[in-house]
C-alpha cells in the first residue's frame, strides 16, 4: 500500500464553544474592611474539542476546500482562510506545487461528503492550544486519509496544518 502525503496549511472556520466558567466573588468578614476586586479584563474563553459533528464539519470543509483548489489550481482562497502564521509562509504559488502531485493524479475528495470520518485516536488540544485530529474516510477505491491540526484565531478554529494522502483499496 503506497501512501502519498501532502502538507500544507489551509483555514477554515468554526466557532468554539466558549466554556461554562463564571467568576465568583470573594467576600471577607464584615469584622474586617471589605474589598472588591474586580477585573477589567473580560474572561477568555476556554478551548473546548467540538463535538463529533463539528468535527466533522471541521474535517470535511477543510478537504473539501483542498479539494476546490486542486480542480481549479488556485490556491489563493485556501491560502486566505488559513492562520496568519500560515499566510505569511506560503504563497498560492507554493500550496500549487505542494499539491501538484494529487493534482496531477486528478485526485477527486469530494466523494468524503457522503461519509463520516473516522478518528484513529481522540482529537485533542494540545499545551500551546492547536486541535488535532487524525483519521480517514472509507471511500472507494482510494481511500481519503488526513491529519489535520487547528489554531485558534479570534474565538474561531482555522486549519493551521494539512496532511492529506490516498491508499488503494481492494
Amino acid at each position: 500500500m503506497t501512501r502519498f502525503s501532502y502538507a500544507a496549511v489551509v483555514a477554515l472556520a468554526l466557532t468554539i464553544v466558549p466554556s461554562g466558567t463564571t467568576m465568583a466573588e470573594k467576600k471577607k468578614e464584615p469584622a474586617g474592611p471589605v474589598e472588591q476586586t474586580r477585573s477589567n479584563t473580560a474572561a477568555v474563553p476556554q478551548l473546548m474539542v467540538p463535538d463529533s459533528q463539528g468535527l466533522a464539519v471541521l474535517i470535511h470543509n477543510s478537504l473539501i476546500a483542498l479539494n476546490h483548489a486542486n480542480l481549479t489550481g488556485n490556491y489563493s482562497v485556501l491560502r486566505d482562510l488559513a492562520a496568519p502564521g500560515f499566510q505569511k509562509l506560503n504563497s498560492p504559488k507554493q500550496l500549487a506545487a505542494t499539491f501538484a502531485d494529487m493534482r496531477t493524479r486528478n485526485v477527486n475528495l469530494s466523494p468524503i461528503v457522503l461519509y463520516q470520518p473516522k478518528l484513529v485516536r481522540d482529537p485533542a488540544i494540545d499545551n500551546k492550544g492547536f486541535l488535532r485530529m487524525t483519521g480517514f474516510y472509507e471511500t472507494r477505491p482510494l481511500q481519503v486519509h488526513f491529519d489535520l491540526v487547528f489554531q485558534p484565531v479570534a474565538a474561531v478554529w482555522r486549519l493551521f496544518e494539512i496532511s492529506v494522502w490516498t491508499a488503494v483499496i481492494p
